[in-house]
């Protein structure tokens, strides 16, 4: 006898919540955020001589993480992602990396931040923790400005992230 769902429930596409501990001002703005595709490699066996059997293979690798946000009037979202990946990258000078330093919420250290993606339920109570480890930003888009627009249309900028590993766990 086939069993029935506990929740017939939907997941809906706005119920959720961003946060970094790097970005508080990214947190704040997050417009879309994307949980990556997961994928598994595979080993081809020949002990069949007609048919090659796929095998399950021994690693899982892990999509970019994307998020779009909305850009503060003063910028402080984006340039909060500028200056992390400029003290990642090859700043001009011992002072930019010494800066981020200072300004990391983890004493310590520059690169990594974890990060959480609540998912709410359709009464948008929190359900669902997506937990993102070891995070830091691989791009940030461009900022597109245009005086030919009629109606306004906030900025977004979409940043894209690389982390060792995400877990899902159900909030209680």
């Amino acid at each position: 006898m086939p069993t029935q769902p506990d929740n017939k429930n939907f997941l809906s596409p706005i119920g959720f919540q961003f946060s970094i501990q790097k970005l508080p001002h990214v947190t704040y703005f997050c417009t879309n955020a994307t949980i990556p595709a997961v994928t598994m490699g595979q080993i081809e066996t020949v002990s069949n001589p007609f048919v090659r059997l796929p095998v399950p293979g021994d690693k899982l690798e892990f999509g970019d993480f994307s998020v779009r946000f909305r850009i503060d009037e003063d910028l402080k979202n984006y340039q909060e992602i500028f200056n992390w990946m400029i003290s990642l990258g090859y700043p001009d000078n011992f002072d930019q990396t010494a800066k981020q330093q200072r300004a990391s919420t983890q004493p310590g250290t520059t690169v990594y931040s974890d990060a959480s993606m609540i998912i709410t339920t359709n009464q948008y109570k929190p359900n669902v923790n997506v937990k993102f480890i070891d995070l830091y930003p691989t791009s940030i888009s461009g900022v597109d400005f245009s005086v030919e627009q009629t109606d306004v249309d906030y900025l977004q900028a979409d940043v894209t992230f690389r982390y060792r590993s995400f877990e899902l766990s159900t909030i209680a």
